[in-house]
């Protein structure tokens, strides 16, 4: 029989409620292998001299698959490098009924089992990551050989959704509706699930997901279910995702109820954790991708006048019109163009290599774009050398103080607007919608433009960007609009059918300034000015702040001046006005838990643990302790919003010290922004310790609350790695 590694016995979770819960421990892993994979994932460039022989050290990241592979050497273990899925035994994970149509699917246990397999990985410690990058991967590999129908499902379940972000559809099933599902499906009651978490939480988990692999169905049908698919199970995601109405909640639970009797093994673990939005697979979106790119390049779809190749490094008569490294870039840059995985992925499976894989990936009105983004800046000097040197052109803009937002103008004329998590503003924004269809020339007849929606006064003077958060976030009347705003456009990705993402800043502008008539109080271009001198920033920057900027952007002119959708470069820089007291720019932080208020404050929460974000690790973890900058509306807001987000422990992707424990725990579900004094080594904060030479955290001084940021997502917030940075740049000013 194949040895697939999958099938091992020992594992922790079987059909039995009476068995022990045996605690995972997760190793933590050294610095100098954290931070070298992290460089990998960060720069996304591999040398193309990386093929290696087989024998030679570990793969790094990024050519894990760069090996000389003789057909001797091809195995079936689907954890190796040198695996060849045309070995492999995928009979086990075939349903009964399957007979090669296009619509059949692959058991669901062929996927949760990589799962548990990735967990066990990650436990191992050292090197895991690199093992579960080629886990995932020859997983990928498996599906486009036998059954390539299954691949896009996979993704969306591997990413956790069932639809592209922009669609936001959310599942739409909170942890009530789980017990109540898992109590009947388990014969079990609420309070009998709720021990068993009690039990994991002494243990320092709390997972629903872990309970229901614990437990085993008592429950008999009349008629036997067919066994969970892969395909079938998105389809069952989906299809709760759209119930609604009277008696949703019951028509969810009975799927749910019904995916856990026929789930076998580890598969309702993951069900579980699936529906809570925690599958946690320790791994981002990009590795991800970087999994589906090296699959499709060593394994090749099967087509009505081709038979499937396994591996290309074993099968000489595959002409290879691109590298392996070719690919991954290609994958990246397609998904971020167009993120939407049934467009990028079914190119792939109609057998695009990278090249073309471009060509069909572009830019497209009605599909937003992860937008680019800004590093900061605290001196002049600092931007002379981000950009280049003196010699380099660069422009500076006003830095306006409200909401990014993308707007899409399609051929009929309808107008989508996207915030930067791809949420549709539509419903928030009906007046910038109809103000922008009064402000486009004859000649515009599609776009895509970046813009800032800024609040405004009846005089069109700029308010505080507090003023957005008293308008509705959803069904605004136009008729009735309570906050007045403005359009300020900046630039423009796309323009009547060509995409222009590779064109210069300069040209960008020009294009954007002839496309649409500005009208006081509707639309406003952003203001900017092309410098000469360090001291015309300086001047410019007083100029904006005098009207109610939060600063400058500045940005490269013509030398290196591309957009970059979801990049962070230094052709885009942020200098703010207050750059001089202390830390240039302010931090999104994750409130993790608070502790209760004394006197004034006696019936809210007097202070708050805040965190950064690890993507790395997928882990927030502590960066200070905050009770200023709040006033006491302010804090009763926040008290009250907060309240759906108490949970009964510390969630399991925190991590903080046994000294900063608060009063309450919150799931990771807000965003806010502080300033801060400055940045120290911190031996009760924990963020960025993995990049510290002693492992202390880095912690920041004097924090204050600024507001609320609603338009970000808990995996926007600032990173561990942004925060080392920060407390870096403080030694050379």
């Amino acid at each position: 029989m194949p040895t697939d590694g999958l099938n091992d016995e020992n594992n922790m979770f079987s059909d039995s409620s009476d068995v022990e819960i045996v605690e995972e421990t997760k190793v933590k892993r050294p610095y100098s292998e954290v931070q070298q994979e992290f460089k990998a994932e960060e720069k996304k460039v591999f040398p193309k001299s990386s093929v290696r022989r087989v024998g030679d050290d570990e793969p790094s990241v990024g050519s894990l698959f760069n090996i000389h592979v003789a057909k001797k050497d091809s195995n079936d273990d689907i954890t190796s490098p040198r695996f060849d899925p045309a070995l492999f035994d995928i009979k086990p994970y075939f349903p009964p009924t399957m007979c090669g149509k296009a619509n059949d699917s692959i058991l669901f246990s062929f996927l949760s089992g990589v799962l548990q397999k990735s967990d066990d990985i990650f436990c191992t410690g050292k090197g895991s990551r690199k093992s579960v990058l080629t886990l995932l991967s020859n997983f990928f590999r498996v599906l486009i050989y036998h059954n390539p129908s299954d691949v896009i499902p996979s993704i969306y379940i591997l990413l956790n959704r069932i639809y592209p972000d922009y669609e936001n559809i959310e599942i739409g099933v909170g942890d009530h509706l789980i017990l109540k599902s898992m109590s009947e499906a388990y014969s079990k009651s609420e309070q009998n699930i709720k021990s068993i978490m009690a039990t994991l939480v002494l243990k320092k988990h709390e997972d629903l997901g872990i309970v229901a692999g614990l437990s085993s169905c008592t429950s008999q049908l009349l008629v036997k279910l067919p066994d969970n698919t892969i395909s079938g199970i998105l389809k069952q995601f989906r299809t709760i995702s759209s119930i609604t109405g009277k008696n949703s909640s019951n028509h969810k639970k009975d799927i749910i109820k019904k995916l856990l009797i026929t789930a076998k093994k580890e598969e309702a673990k993951y069900i579980i954790r699936f529906l809570q939005q925690k599958l946690r697979i320790g791994i981002g979106i990009n590795t991800i991708f970087q999994c589906v790119a090296d699959a499709f390049y060593l394994t090749k779809v099967g087509s009505e006048g081709s038979e499937p190749v396994g591996d290309v490094r074993t099968n000489k008569s595959v002409e290879l019109n691109d590298t392996l490294e070719e690919m991954e870039f290609a994958v990246r840059t397609a998904i971020t163009l167009v993120p939407n995985i049934d467009k990028v992925v079914g190119h792939l499976l109609k057998g695009d290599d990278s090249t073309q894989l471009l060509e069909h990936c572009k830019i497209t009105p009605g599909i937003p774009v992860r937008p680019m983004l800004a590093k900061p800046v605290n001196t002049t000097d600092e931007i002379v050398q981000s950009v280049g040197g003196e010699n380099v052109l660069f422009t500076c803009e006003y830095k306006y103080d409200g909401e990014r937002v993308q707007l899409h103008l399609l051929r009929d004329r309808t107008i989508k607007l996207f915030s930067r998590n791809m949420e549709n503003l539509c419903p928030k924004y009906p007046d910038v919608v109809a103000n922008f269809a009064k402000c486009i020339t004859d000649d515009l007849k599609e776009c895509i433009i970046d813009c800032e929606v800024v609040p405004m006064d009846n005089e069109n003077k700029i308010l505080s960007f507090q003023c957005l958060s008293t308008r509705k976030r959803k069904d605004v009347d136009v008729n009735n609009i309570s906050v007045k705003v403005c359009l300020f456009p900046f630039d423009i990705l796309y323009l009547n059918g060509e995409s222009l993402v590779t064109l210069p800043l300069s040209k960008r502008r020009d294009l954007l300034h002839s496309s649409m008539k500005p009208q006081t109080g509707l639309l406003s271009f952003a203001k900017y000015k092309n410098v000469d001198s360090l001291d015309d920033i300086d001047d410019f920057l007083k100029m904006a702040v005098q009207e109610s900027c939060e600063g400058l952007m500045i940005k490269t002119l013509d030398d290196k001046a591309t957009y970059e959708p979801q990049a962070r470069s230094n052709k885009w820089l942020k200098f703010k006005k207050d750059y001089i007291s202390g830390m240039s720019d302010s931090v999104d932080l994750v409130p993790m838990g608070a502790f209760y208020g004394k006197g004034k404050r006696t019936n809210v929460y007097g202070s708050f643990l805040l965190a950064v974000y690890d993507p790395i690790q997928e882990i927030y973890q502590g960066v200070c302790k905050t009770g200023t900058g709040f006033n006491d509306q302010t804090l009763k807001e926040l008290h009250d919003s907060l309240q759906n987000n108490v949970v009964n422990s510390k969630p399991s992707n925190y991590e903080v010290s046994d000294k900063m424990v608060p009063d309450v725990w919150f799931s990771p579900e807000k965003v806010w922004e502080c300033k801060c004094a400055d940045l120290s080594i911190s031996p009760v904060y924990t963020a960025a310790n993995r990049l510290t030479t002693n492992e202390k955290g880095i912690g920041l001084r004097f924090p204050r609350f600024l507001r609320v940021r609603e338009d970000k997502k808990p995996e926007d917030a600032t990173t561990s790695d942004e925060i080392f940075d920060m407390y870096l740049k403080q030694f050379n000013k």
